[in-house]
């Protein structure tokens, strides 16, 4: 568990109330990654979400196959930031890897419980539903970016 305060501080819990902040500080912990550490797996069961408390996650994506780009970065995540949506969307497998570019520690909320609260409270499912939407087009705007000037 991590306390309700540090939730407090990220954005993505902005519009909920104290009640639903505690209940998500019940499912979450705090976990700290080595410089390179592996955070999770492309391709792995996606059951956690992360906010990075300190540090910073390199993403990357392989897609397999064979003439594949092993690693190609497709986004950076920084302190203050989610990553791990995958977890909250079926079919619940992350779609890149999350590599530490540095020492890195993260929230980790569980993913199939918070599916849980947001089943039984729409509201709080909305509201974080919105949040990480909007982080999720973030990172597609910033592969689109890569991808432009990759073809330039």
């Amino acid at each position: 568990m991590v306390s309700p305060e540090l939730l407090r501080r990220y954005p993505l819990f902005g519009s909920l109330n104290d009640e639903q902040i505690k209940a998500i500080a019940m499912i979450s912990n705090e976990k700290s990654f080595s410089p390179t550490g592996i955070v999770f797996q492309e391709n792995t069961n996606a059951n956690k979400l992360y906010i990075v408390v300190e540090g910073d996650v390199d993403l990357m994506y392989s897609g397999g196959g064979e003439g594949a780009i092993a690693n190609a970065p497709v986004g950076s995540i920084a302190s203050g930031e989610v990553f791990g949506v995958s977890s909250l969307l079926g079919p619940f497998r992350y779609i890149d890897t999350a590599q530490c570019a540095k020492a890195t520690t993260v929230i980790e909320i569980d993913a199939n419980a918070l599916r849980a609260l947001c089943e039984v409270d729409h509201h709080m499912g909305y509201a974080l539903m919105h949040l990480l939407l909007q982080a999720a087009l973030e990172r597609l705007k910033y592969t689109q970016i890569e991808l432009a000037s990759a073809r330039a």
